[in-house]
């Protein structure tokens, strides 16, 4: 192979790479020009695979400190669906206790195992003015622990719960932030005995999450 063979080679051997590097650029290169990396796009405007569009993580839900006590876990998978909406499903588990004061002085403390699952929507509503400000929806259904008085046996049914609210992220990358959430339960009222063992005293949901 002579010099100007060798030499068009090279020359080839660089254009194809440079040509791939752009194809496959990462959207969080877009930093570089002081802009927010896209989030369903290629910085070429292709969309991203599926797969680049999902998120995974989980938070801590159903905070209640006092009487009655309860805390949740919630593992998530979200799905970036444009630019500005999120799509996203999870499974619960909220840790309930109380306990109750009887005349005479006798008192009894219940413990509830509840779990369930959950799908929500986010939107960002303003992001020319408050950026990652989302409007969250979601529907959750969650299998509650109970007794009567006139059974000692741990009783099941099943709790559903439209709950409505806001959601402020702060990106750590493009597929990842930390999120924190206040919603209002909308069913809390229909059924507040079953909702308190569930969500506490409270129709308000303060949740923090990471995806």
């Amino acid at each position: 192979m002579n010099f100007i063979q060798k030499g068009l080679l090279a020359i080839l051997l660089v254009s194809s790479s440079v040509a791939f590097g752009q194809i496959t650029e990462d959207p969080e290169d877009r930093r570089t020009d002081g802009r927010d990396p896209l989030k369903t796009k290629t910085p070429e405007g292709d969309p991203l695979p599926f797969t680049q569009r999902l998120r995974f993580g989980g938070g801590i839900s159903n905070i209640s400190i006092g009487n009655p006590f309860s805390i949740g876990v919630s593992p998530v998978i979200a799905y970036q669906a444009s630019e500005r909406a999120i799509l996203g499903v999870g499974v619960n588990y909220v840790y309930y206790r109380a306990k109750y004061y009887y005349q005479g002085g006798a008192t009894e403390v219940y413990h509830a195992n509840q779990y369930g699952g959950r799908a929500f929507g986010m939107y960002e509503i303003i992001p020319n003015v408050v950026k990652n400000l989302y409007v969250h929806g979601e529907f959750e259904n969650t299998n509650v622990g109970y007794n009567t008085n006139q059974s000692l046996q741990t009783l099941r049914r099943w709790v559903s719960a439209g709950l409505v609210g806001l959601t402020y992220s702060q990106p750590i990358s493009r597929r990842f932030g930390v999120n924190l959430t206040a919603l209002y339960n909308l069913s809390y009222n229909a059924n507040p005995t079953f909702s308190s063992f569930v969500y506490g005293g409270s129709p308000w949901v303060i949740r923090v999450s990471f995806f």
